[in-house]
């Protein structure tokens, strides 16, 4: 029995000198959003980089895409902020509140629906910002602003790029 590296739904495989070219391409732009984000005194980075995940990882940095990711983060996001802010000031009706949106959240996933609010991204933001450590102090309006950030940059990137590399033909199908 044989196997191949490169099963179905593995990205395809590029030679060795256009992945170094891309490579540096990509440490080009984060690099830039690193510089960008200090000089805004944006500090929490790391939701930029999570959109820009769920933009690539999920929608293949589609620009179709890119609005359902940053409603989904900023929907994310913002019940990630009211369950802080309601354990913080042990405020129990907030408490209540962000969970049951996060409930509702889900079920519209799973049944599919209002996919422009609740989508993939929406659960990645629920799921890291929720974490422990994360909840113990983040400041959600630079969370915010980090998305903002990311969306902006990381889109403006994506389209010049679109702009300038000729879109890849599809495999044929034998």
């Amino acid at each position: 029995m044989s196997t191949t590296s490169a099963g179905a739904g593995a990205p395809p495989q590029l030679p060795l000198g256009q992945a170094a070219i891309v490579t540096l391409g990509v440490i080009v732009v984060i690099a830039g959003f690193v510089a960008l984000g200090a000089w805004l005194h944006v500090t929490p980075l790391y939701a930029g980089f999570l959109l820009l995940w769920a933009w690539s990882a999920l929608h293949q940095l589609s620009m179709k895409a890119l609005p359902g990711a940053l409603i989904g983060a900023l929907t994310g996001a913002g019940m990630s902020f009211l369950l802080q802010t309601g354990a913080a000031t042990g405020n129990t009706p907030l408490i209540l509140l962000a969970l049951g949106l996060m409930i509702v959240a889900v079920f519209l996933v799973v049944a599919g629906r209002a996919a422009l609010v609740c989508n993939q991204s929406t659960m990645l933001f629920i799921t890291v910002l929720n974490a422990p450590v994360i909840q113990a102090g983040e400041d959600f309006r630079q969370v915010i602003i980090a998305i903002a950030l990311g969306a902006v940059w990381f889109g403006v990137v994506a389209w010049v790029i679109s702009r300038i590399v000729p879109a890849p033909e599809p495999a044929a199908v034998s």
